[in-house]
């Protein structure tokens, strides 16, 4: 009976060794995840910031892009209309009734154009504002999750060293 219950206590108790080291080792699995989600946070904050600058750059892009459309257009209508003067002149057309309606057409219509070419700008712009602002949001909400994952993580550390202990008691 005496040896029975010595190898009974040495048995119990190497038990409660292996469980507190259980604890323990699933303490620091756990850490481990919790730093691991602050790091994924921190990584997906990074690249929403990347997306959003990015996004920012392409809308001065295509507002600067646009701007040399416009100016474009603007010398092109002014070359039409100085072509369609020269060529009324020569040919001896006063520059009244329907002659004058062509080229008064022919400026509302490049007109036009240069106000759709601005309005297509703004418009995409806009999207592109609204993509950063919409990665910035991401990037905010990836590190709030990480932050509470991460701190779940670090409370089940201590709470599997407690129970470590507690079960190997």
């Amino acid at each position: 009976m005496g040896v029975a219950t010595a190898l009974l206590g040495v048995g119990l108790g190497l038990q409660g060794i292996g469980q507190i080291q259980q604890g323990y080792a699933a303490s620091r699995v756990a850490k481990l995840n919790a730093n691991l989600y602050e790091m994924q946070g921190r990584e997906a904050s990074l690249a929403a910031e990347y997306n959003a600058s990015v996004s920012r750059a392409n809308a001065q892009a295509m507002q600067a892009s646009a701007q040399l459309d416009i100016q474009r257009q603007k010398k092109t209508a002014e070359s039409v209309r100085g072509t369609q003067v020269a060529r009324y002149a020569k040919s001896g057309v006063k520059l009244e009734g329907s002659p004058l309606a062509v080229m008064i057409d022919s400026a509302a219509e490049a007109e036009l154009e240069q106000i759709i070419t601005q309005f297509n700008a703004d418009t995409a712009t806009s999207q592109q504002e609204y993509s950063a602002l919409e990665s910035q949001r991401q990037g905010r909400a990836a590190v709030l999750l990480a932050g509470s994952q991460s701190a779940q993580e670090r409370f089940a550390a201590k709470t599997y060293k407690t129970q470590g202990w507690m079960s190997g008691a």
